[in-house]
């Protein structure tokens, strides 16, 4: 890609663009990703062509959309509202499972290492404490109580007795 940042100045297809060595400089001191590097580019290029959208968007193969919002951003915000933001969602379902319940899955792990999630729940039936194997697997991996070696094994042996 041409319109990378080179020393001082920002060299888009041969030219340089007058005052853009601050806004290099700037940009090698923060944390811009190389995306927003690239869309900085996109927003020289854009300046230095008298703000023409269609024609930048044309010029980068991009739609018209994305770098109106690309120079809106910028100019509310400033070259860091170019970085990505995070797409984690902002509430993140919280388990149901009792903490009394994930207790005593972590004790007879803890005890039963071998044992698999299967007998654990039949262990906690017995104990009147009803979750689905699926929960007692989830509660083993987040406690990291779970040895990828013997999974492994355990599956290889269970998919080979299956093609038998």
């Amino acid at each position: 890609m041409k319109g990378r940042y080179s020393g001082s100045n920002i060299t888009i297809y041969g030219s340089i663009l007058s005052g853009s060595g601050r806004i290099a400089n700037w940009a090698a001191r923060t944390n811009l990703t190389e995306k927003a590097k690239h869309r900085l580019g996109v927003i020289d290029w854009l300046m230095a062509h008298s703000g023409d959208i269609s024609l930048t968007a044309r010029h980068f193969g991009l739609d018209r959309k994305t770098v109106r919002s690309w120079r809106d951003k910028f100019r509310k915000i400033g070259m860091l509202a170019l970085n990505d933001k995070s797409h984690r969602p902002k509430n993140v379902r919280q388990s149901t499972t009792d903490w009394k319940t994930v207790d005593e899955i972590v004790k007879i792990r803890k005890e039963y290492p071998a044992w698999s999630k299967w007998k654990i729940k039949s262990i906690l039936e017995r104990k009147k404490l009803f979750v689905s194997a699926s929960t007692v697997g989830r509660i083993l991996k987040r406690k990291g109580l779970i040895d990828k070696r013997t999974s492994r094994k355990r599956s290889k042996a269970a998919k080979t007795e299956y093609l038998c």
